[in-house]
């Protein structure tokens, strides 16, 4: 019976920090393509390099602020992608 228990507030709790990693995603993702035709190329660098490392920093501990860093760095990696494609058919 508490393992039952268990298990469903682990699955509710692993949804709802799912929603919070989307919604930040997201929003990064949003303000990454809002501010990339300036600083597409630092948010680019940025957005790499901070991915690398919160990977290899974090690697042997996971956390919600592990999890919060690598979700921005990957917002704004992904939010410079868009004018890095369409750059080529632009110019």
């Amino acid at each position: 019976m508490d393992q039952a228990l268990d298990n469903r507030l682990d699955k509710r709790l692993d949804n709802k920090a799912t929603g919070r990693t989307l919604v930040l995603f997201g929003a990064t993702f949003v303000l990454a393509v809002l501010a990339s035709p300036v600083f597409v190329l630092y948010e680019l660098l940025l957005g790499a390099f901070g991915l690398v490392a919160t990977g290899l920093l974090t690697r042997g501990r996971e956390g919600t602020k592990a999890r919060a860093a690598t979700v921005v760095f990957a917002g704004l990696l992904a939010g410079s992608l868009p004018y890095l494609v369409a750059a080529p058919f632009v110019s």
